[in-house]
């Protein structure tokens, strides 16, 4: 395994979040050529035989998710790496925005490195499957379009009427709705943090222990850093399959 430097600070890179919705601000926004056809909300789905499941043990409890190897294959194949490795043993939470998101996975306090097998990082993994709803898990690093180590798991927000009106009037190349009425609902019935549609590789997704995530997310943090007061440790993460 090789050590990732960059020279951005990844807090630059997550404040987007209360920022409003910025999913049309970014360079390439990949939901301009999604086939939505074959949208299938697997967030919101059981989980299939075989898949990778994961319990995250916190200072603040734990919560179990799935992850989905088939739309972000690199991602979680680094991720299983990182458990098995250890890389995730008492891990710090290094960044907290009270209800929005927490970070951890890096390598180093300052936030600017994280972990690949092979010291590169890893081009995002997009899909029309996946989308930022509460209990999210993304893969980030200091540099747009890439991910490592390095995650953060975010909080979620009902949406609001102006950016619920602003999504379904929005329309695709082909003059048709970009967000389909399926879609429209799951961010209706589902809190989710839309302004980042596009922005990261979304690669697991929390199923039960959502009053651990929102207590987390709640913890007391230093205006400045941002970082928690208290220290907050991922204690250790376990990995299995899905049986039926």
């Amino acid at each position: 395994m090789k050590k990732l430097s960059v020279v951005s600070l990844i807090l630059a890179a997550v404040m987007f979040i209360a920022s409003g919705c910025t999913l049309f601000d970014i360079p390439y926004n990949p939901i301009w050529d999604y086939d939505y056809s074959e949208m299938a909300l697997v967030q919101l789905e059981p989980p299939y035989e075989g898949q990778p499941l994961i319990k995250v043990y916190t200072s603040f409890g734990e919560f179990d998710a799935m992850l989905f190897p088939i739309y972000a294959p690199n991602t979680v194949a680094n991720f299983i790496a990182r458990i098995e490795d250890g890389f995730y043993l008492n891990k710090p939470v290094l960044s907290l925005i009270n209800d929005e998101y927490f970070l951890t996975g890096a390598l180093n306090e300052e936030i600017t490195q994280g972990m690949t097998n092979d010291g590169k990082l890893i081009p995002n993994e997009y899909s029309v499957n996946l989308w930022p709803f509460k209990g999210s898990m993304l893969a980030i690093s200091g540099r747009q379009g890439y991910g490592d180590s390095r995650f953060i798991v975010i909080g979620g927000f009902p949406l609001d009427e102006e950016s619920a009106e602003a999504m379904s009037n929005t329309v695709g190349r082909d003059g048709t709705k970009l967000f389909p009425d399926e879609l429209m609902e799951a961010f209706n019935d589902n809190e989710s943090i839309p302004g980042i549609i596009g922005m990261y590789t979304i690669f697991g997704q929390i199923t039960d222990g959502f009053d651990v995530l929102d207590e987390l997310l709640s913890a007391e943090t230093d205006d400045t850093t941002k970082r928690p007061i208290e220290e907050i440790l991922i204690e250790k993460i376990e990995l299995s399959y899905y049986k039926s």
